[in-house]
């Protein structure tokens, strides 16, 4: 893998995302928001999806420093990825599967959706579990990566990419798959494409995408295809994240805390949940018949859970990495000891 310094620029992007489906999109399950008209509400999932195409776009831009030569290169590959999340991808589904069996919250369909989603395979078998359906999805980017990353010159990615997206169309149109596989392989592919030197020229060009990007963006609003506006979304919006993230990246509070809230993200997208859900139970325990009838006020939400849930998860990573950390230097120990 490429030893590179991390562009702070992708922390802080990563923590915008995050912010705004924790601490705002997902606000709609847990607060009362009556009167919220419905255009507001398509803007928010215009935003939404465009948050989530920027993290799939991340993904693929990190991971195609792997160089994928040898079966050793591949296997490393799924060792360090399966180090990285799954041990914590499992507490979070485990645990909201329990809650749901005993509160009938509609997480997993069945038992078989459950295991289906830890093995990756969920967007085969719909329907796709809430929230726990996009880590499922990117489990099964990373299958296909070592493939992906292949071809050395970008032609031959190119091809190789419209062919993998075309397959997952026909499978889609055969009823195999879900929509959600389809429409975010594109930016996953497309991280995967785009070299550092690009990145600096939208950077470069900032007040280019300041004005242009936000008028196409507003015109793809006007695409009557569903899957085509939900690509321009994804697409039209991620140079704009980039240059505002850019921007911020010169002010020294805000890389301190995007740094902060990008190494917790991934956690709080998997436990988020559990600490709403937590939260408007304390809240609601003398009068709850159905904790998805429960709310809380708009100000505990924004000013006590949302932060609550940043720094557990910015802890939780913290001793989950040093976890792994002594346990792959105990192995290391190991292996000197057997071959000594």
């Amino acid at each position: 893998m490429k030893n590179k310094k991390r562009d702070i620029t992708f922390d802080i992007a990563r923590s915008l995302c995050i912010l705004w489906i924790v601490g705002v999109w997902h606000l709609k399950d847990y607060v009362c928001l009556d009167g919220v008209s419905e255009n507001t509400m398509r803007a928010g999932d215009v935003i939404t999806t465009a948050a989530l195409g920027a993290f799939t776009f991340m993904s693929g831009y990190f991971l195609k420093r792997y160089k994928m030569r040898t079966v050793s290169d591949v296997l490393l590959f799924y060792r360090k990825r399966l180090l990285r999340f799954w041990v914590l991808y499992f507490a979070a589904s485990a645990s909201i599967y329990m809650a749901s069996i005993a509160g009938g919250s509609p997480w997993f369909a069945s038992p078989m959706s459950f295991v289906l989603s830890l093995l990756g395979l969920s967007v085969f078998f719909p329907p796709l579990p809430s929230t726990f359906w996009y880590i499922s999805m990117l489990m099964f980017f990373y299958l296909l990566t070592p493939l992906l990353l292949v071809p050395r010159k970008r032609a031959g990615k190119m091809i190789l990419y419209m062919t993998v997206e075309a397959v997952l169309a026909i499978l889609w149109l055969a009823g195999v798959t879900e929509d959600q596989c389809m429409v975010f392989f594109p930016m996953y592919a497309l991280g995967m494409l785009i070299s550092d030197r690009d990145v600096d020229r939208v950077k470069a060009g900032r007040w280019w995408v300041f004005i242009c990007v936000p008028v196409l963006l507003i015109l793809s609003l006007l695409v009557s295809h569903k899957h085509l506006a939900l690509l321009c979304w994804q697409v039209l919006a991620l140079p704009l994240l980039v240059v505002l993230s850019d921007l911020l990246a010169r002010n020294r509070i805000a890389r301190a805390a995007g740094r902060k809230v990008s190494y917790a993200s991934m956690n709080m997208y998997l436990f988020h949940r559990h600490v709403f859900l937590f939260s408007v139970l304390v809240l609601n325990i003398g009068s709850l018949h159905n904790i998805r009838d429960a709310v809380m006020p708009l100000w505990l939400a924004v000013l006590v859970v949302v932060p609550v849930i940043t720094v557990f998860s910015y802890f939780l990573q913290k001793a989950y990495d040093r976890m792994v950390s002594k346990t792959l230097h105990r192995r290391n120990s190991h292996t000197l000891d057997d071959e000594g």
